[in-house]
């Protein structure tokens, strides 16, 4: 992987390339295996995470999503796309304002009163967050859809972003939120997608490394409160990007496999682990400290 760096301190860009690496050939054997067409590159794609974990569970939930920036667009030229939720009043304007501009990443326009009428029952509010992988809302209404959405959205992640709509560049306060990914604050172990099975390797690495660079204000007491941090997809082992361990013991960078063999031939390779031989180095034992 070129062209990339990450904070070296705590998660070299070499490590990162690795585990994106190992992660997507794990993810092209699965799919071609499924599909009983081995060595055939897959046609579909699979969410990728950054999962992290953290030492305490957060006082407090955040219920606003804290952006995180990415080197290469998830929403913006996805199949399913964003819906965007505007004032009733404005929905026509803004479906010729969106054409006009040529603002890409937006396929539905839905209004306040639409939302009402067409999605008072759960069923109705459950197929709709399933829809759009996005949702984006101007922050007029925000306050008013936590109420009409239910807490369906909320527990899938799929909090409203809220945009500018009335003042200012909205072209580009519309495409900054669909460059972006979301991190929500909700327990001790936080997701953040950051790409997909389909990207290639250097894209994703890119989108990992830029992500990297957020995360740690992102989360309740930043870096210091990061215990680990993983990469991985629905249907895959978490590769080990970075672990918080006492007397400065580091873990190792994931080992690629020669032909189904760890390198040295150390380790053991889990069921569901895609490929990759991960070692970490026995931290010290502490001796305990006098009570005074």
């Amino acid at each position: 992987v070129h062209a990339m760096s990450s904070d070296q301190d705590h998660v070299p860009a070499e490590q990162v390339a690795k585990a994106v690496r190992a992660l997507l050939a794990y993810e092209r054997r699965r799919e071609a295996s499924a599909r009983g067409e081995k060595g055939e590159l897959f046609d579909s794609s699979t969410p990728v995470s950054l999962t992290i974990g953290l030492k305490t569970v957060p006082v407090r939930k955040i219920s606003k999503p804290h952006k995180i920036s990415l080197a290469h667009p998830l929403y913006a030229e996805s199949e399913q796309g964003a819906c965007l939720i505007v004032k009733d009043e404005i929905k026509a304007d803004t479906k010729a304002f969106l054409e006009k501009h040529g603002v890409k990443g937006i396929t539905k326009v839905i209004s306040l009163d639409k939302l009402r009428k067409n999605y008072k029952e759960y069923e109705a509010k459950r197929k709709l967050s399933q829809s759009y992988d996005l949702f984006l809302a101007d922050n007029r209404v925000l306050p008013l859809l936590p109420k009409l959405l239910g807490k369906h959205f909320f527990l899938k992640k799929k909090h409203p972003v809220p945009v500018e709509m009335r003042k200012g560049d909205i072209k580009r306060s519309i495409e900054s939120a669909l460059r972006c990914t979301y991190l929500h604050v909700s327990g001790q172990t936080i997701a953040v997608k950051v790409g997909n099975s389909a990207m290639d390797e250097q894209n994703l690495a890119e989108n990992v490394v830029a992500a990297l660079g957020d995360i740690g204000d992102a989360v309740p007491g930043k870096w210091p409160a990061i215990q680990s941090l993983h990469l991985k997809t629905a249907e895959s082992a978490a590769l080990p990007l970075y672990n918080s361990l006492p007397d400065g013991a580091k873990a190792h960078v994931p080992e690629e496999r020669v032909e189904g063999k760890p390198k040295g031939g150390k380790g053991a390779k889990s069921p569901k682990s895609p490929g990759v031989n991960i070692v970490h180095e026995k931290p010290k034992k502490r001796k305990p400290k006098a009570i005074v």
